[in-house]
């Protein structure tokens, strides 16, 4: 017998108010307050990570465990699931309509699916620990951010964490065991070319980079949580770069320093690459490998470096973000409960304000100007900022939703939010004897969907 635990709602006022919030916070409600309408048992097993909207059919797809599932928003049937993976982190939409893309970690892997049939239609290799993923319909390229590591860790047999070691150590880093200049983690970035289904680079960068977000102009924005920074990188000038570098290799060949162990040509038939096997430390089918980490003797171009815009205090370990396009505005949620506003060209605060605890995505709904951050730490809360004008951002609602529900998607439609939880209880078939804590766990079936709306 399992027992289920209700966990009281309330809000982290107190750490909130010990923020000086810029603007202040609201004196009240607004006038159409947000409230949860409705609840959507979807069930299925395992942890869970981003949500995505697909608007033109009206889906919402959640990355949950070893599948990806289908929700259709109007009725919140689950009306379909993609399986056949490890551990599911993101997907992403092209906007042709006909594939989307998903980040499998646990297999160096992103995953090409077909929209209507639900089935994966290719495998694409990447560096490590895929997570987070933003596509870039200007250029046709997919930037897909890896887990961290150390140069030193390069002995736990990834061959892309071995081969930054190596390189690091061939251009000047001695036995390769500093991370950087800073110190402290190196990531990686694999570029994919979405139309030939092939990885053409993995970029090593310092620092922690976490959550990807493009602007569908030719700019993709990483947050740098360990640095309080975020990236900004050039699309175009990026793949640009990495054509000539492409173009000017063959096999083991030394570029600046540089050693690449097989040929960078994409293989001859781009939708088998994964099933391409080579020897050698840098596999072929994964891209050529890329240190552009501070110190090393083989730096981008100056187009193609990404720019580094450095967070000011209000903002802590940056954990998501999104866009305005529009104003040219980028919206982090930072680890220390706060949202800030920035500049998307220059990185500068335009406005600070206190969120949740936990908050671990944050969506923007352009035809409303509503900001929303998904805190899931404590009893879990939805933030709901109100962008007036420009520059003029206010908090105007603080909804009490559920622990852990930490991701969101929007429907531009209608403007619902969506959220994923799950309630936790105890199994009680056999309790626990000698004094020990009762265990607490989630129920899988109890995996829902958290409908939003005003």
């Amino acid at each position: 017998m399992r027992v289920f635990l209700s966990v009281g709602l309330a809000v982290c006022t107190v750490a909130s108010a010990q923020l000086t919030p810029v603007p202040p916070p609201p004196t009240g409600t607004p006038s159409h307050p947000f409230f949860i309408t409705k609840t959507w048992i979807v069930g299925g097993i395992g942890d869970w990570d981003y949500l995505t909207m697909d608007p033109t059919a009206r889906q919402l797809l959640i990355a949950h465990g070893a599948a990806v599932q289908v929700v259709d928003v109007e009725t919140g049937a689950l009306t379909g699931v993609v399986r056949g993976m490890r551990e599911t982190h993101s997907v992403v939409l092209d906007p042709q309509g006909s594939f989307g893309y998903i980040s499998d970690g646990p297999a160096d892997l992103v995953r090409v699916f077909d929209r209507r049939t639900f089935q994966i239609v290719a495998n694409i290799p990447t560096g490590p620990s895929p997570r987070s993923m933003a596509l870039d319909p200007t250029s046709g390229l997919l930037f897909v951010v890896g887990s961290q590591t150390t140069p030193a860790a390069g002995q736990s047999g990834r061959q892309a964490q071995a081969t930054v070691a190596s390189r690091r150590a061939s251009a000047g880093g001695g036995d390769g065991s500093r991370a950087s200049p800073r110190g402290g983690p190196i990531s990686t970035v694999t570029v994919i070319d979405v139309e030939r289904r092939v990885p053409l680079a993995q970029i090593a960068l310092s620092g922690s980079l976490g959550f990807a977000q493009g602007d569908g102009n030719g700019r993709v924005y990483i947050t740098v949580s360990d640095r309080n920074q975020i990236l900004k990188l050039d699309a175009q000038a990026i793949g640009s770069a990495v054509h000539r570098i492409i173009d000017m290799q063959s096999p083991a060949r030394t570029v600046g320093g540089q050693i690449t162990q097989a040929s960078a040509q994409p293989p001859a038939n781009p939708r088998n690459a994964a099933s391409q096997k080579t020897s050698g430390a840098q596999a072929p089918e994964k891209g050529i490998l890329l240190d552009w980490t501070p110190g090393t003797k083989a730096a981008p171009p100056a187009d193609a470096l990404p720019h580094v815009m450095a967070l000011d205090s209000n903002c802590q370990r940056p954990r998501a973000l999104a866009l305005d396009p529009v104003h040219q505005r980028l919206f982090a949620a930072c680890t220390n409960m706060r949202m800030v506003a920035l500049n998307a060209d220059t990185g500068r605060t335009v406005a600070a304000l206190p969120i949740g605890i936990g908050a671990d995505a944050i969506g923007y709904d352009a035809n409303r100007g509503l900001i929303f951050t998904a805190n899931g730490g404590n009893s879990g809360s939805l933030t709901v900022i109100r962008q007036d004008v420009t520059d003029t951002y206010s908090v105007v609602q603080i909804l009490p939703t559920r622990q852990n529900a930490r991701t969101l998607a929007i429907n531009p439609s209608n403007g619902e939010v969506y959220l994923a939880s799950v309630i936790y209880g105890a199994e009680l078939n056999h309790p626990p004897i000698n004094g020990a804590p009762l265990k607490i766990s989630a129920v899988d079936s109890s995996f829902q969907v958290l409908v939003v709306g005003n």
